[in-house]
């Protein structure tokens, strides 16, 4: 690969992660920022199609943040003129299958790899598949947990929600009754619309 190519990788890796760099991004939070690009088809200087893992994006832009732009410059490989052994493909389904299944092991990744077709055992070992894995930020230890923040609305009014607790036990002419405090909040606001007590027989 050409100096002229590296540079060019580097410049499509710092397109990736420029909104982070700008803080110009839209999303709640950097992390959420990375998985959402992560989501995406992005197409290389080459013209190839490619998808990345949020950590991978994530490396780039820790990268860049303590080694600026020439950080992001791909190293050469020690294998240039030899057959990737891992297809577009290939990727594609690794990445589908770590989304889908965050904890699975790379051996056993790779044995469903094998009986789908997407690599064969005498052309693709384990090792690469777990070296990818790993340099791809794809291990158990290095996946970022899912935002798993509750649902939220973005407008007042848009929704409104009740929740329902007990209340003291009171006598009522001799008789014992369970309240309950029923409350009406709207979600975007979190404003409390209406709250009341009611009470029921006890048996």
């Amino acid at each position: 690969m050409s100096d002229k190519d590296l540079h060019e990788l580097a410049l499509f890796r710092f397109s990736l992660i420029a909104p982070v760099v700008n803080d110009t991004f839209d999303a709640c939070s950097q992390m959420q920022f990375f998985r959402d690009i992560a989501a995406k088809t992005h197409t290389l200087p080459d013209g190839k199609p490619v998808k990345f893992s949020a950590g991978a994006i994530k490396k780039w832009f820790l990268l860049y943040k303590k080694g600026g732009f020439d950080a992001l410059i791909p190293k050469t490989r020690n294998d240039i003129g030899k057959p990737r052994v891992l297809d577009s493909m290939c990727i594609e389904k690794i990445h589908a299958l770590k989304e889908k299944y965050p904890y699975i092991t790379g051996k056993l990744l790779y044995q469903k790899l094998v009986e789908e077709g997407y690599i064969k055992v005498t052309n693709t070992s384990l090792a690469t598949v777990l070296r990818y894995i790993r340099e791809n930020n794809l291990k158990r230890n290095q996946i970022a947990p899912v935002d798993r923040r509750a649902f939220e609305m973005e407008f007042a009014n848009d929704c409104w929600q009740s929740d329902t607790t007990h209340g003291s036990v009171i006598k009522v002419n001799g008789l014992k009754r369970q309240t309950y405090l029923i409350v009406f909040i709207d979600d975007a606001s979190r404003l409390i619309l209406h709250g009341e007590f009611f009470s029921m027989i006890m048996p």
